[in-house]
């Protein structure tokens, strides 16, 4: 087995390369040895070695590629996550971010479709007008209603605590709403009862 050390002249705008050939096979080069590779889908991180680069490359060869996985990798969590308009069923912190950026997006247009309704009963329009704006208004409750159960089904314990409200609104949730100790107290309860039902047995 030999090596050979492909230099950049011999490969323009290529990095330096070592190809590695037995007795009788032939050279191969890198754009060659990536090609089954690519099809394959495996890793197409540059696998030329340290030494071979001048160290005012390296860096900026391992910074590109690591940007180039990072882009890639963020590309796929802010999918799981829901950002990209796609709703279905996201993840752990993932769900809790997209469910906030949901929630301010919400508010923001629950507060100009109240506006709208004020604009318009001050404008005295008719009853048909006003049930369209009414109707909208409740479809757009619809909606955070929608999005609370699917934010409730990846990470409840976000959606009882609160933390995506106003700290007014948690405030009057603390006094007189949820408190999530309550939720442990039932849930023991139908434990103690799945409990004594399976030792009757």
């Amino acid at each position: 087995m030999s090596c050979v050390l492909l230099s950049s002249a011999e490969l323009p705008g290529k990095l330096p390369v070592l190809v590695m050939s037995s007795a009788g096979a032939p050279k191969r080069s890198k754009a060659e040895m990536e090609a089954p590779r690519e099809a394959k889908g495996m890793s197409r991180f540059v696998e030329v070695p340290r030494a071979l680069l001048p160290q005012e490359e390296y860096p900026s060869i391992v910074a590109k590629e690591l940007y180039r996985f990072l882009q890639e990798d963020c590309e796929g969590l802010y999918m799981s996550a829901g950002i990209c308009g796609d709703h279905n069923h996201p993840t752990g912190l993932n769900a809790a971010l997209a469910f906030d950026m949901d929630y301010a997006r919400w508010l923001e247009e629950h507060q100009r479709l109240v506006n709208d309704l004020r604009s318009m009963v001050n404008s005295q329009l008719g009853d048909a007008e006003m049930r369209i704006l009414v109707d909208g208004i409740m479809s757009h409750y619809d909606e955070i209603f929608r999005l609370k159960g699917i934010a409730a089904k990846s990470d409840v314990f976000h959606m009882l605590s609160g933390m995506w409200k106003t700290p007014a609104e948690r405030c009057f949730m603390w006094l007189g709403g949820f408190h999530s100790p309550e939720l442990l107290k039932v849930i023991n309860q139908q434990l103690m009862g799945v409990e004594k039902t399976l030792h009757g047995r």
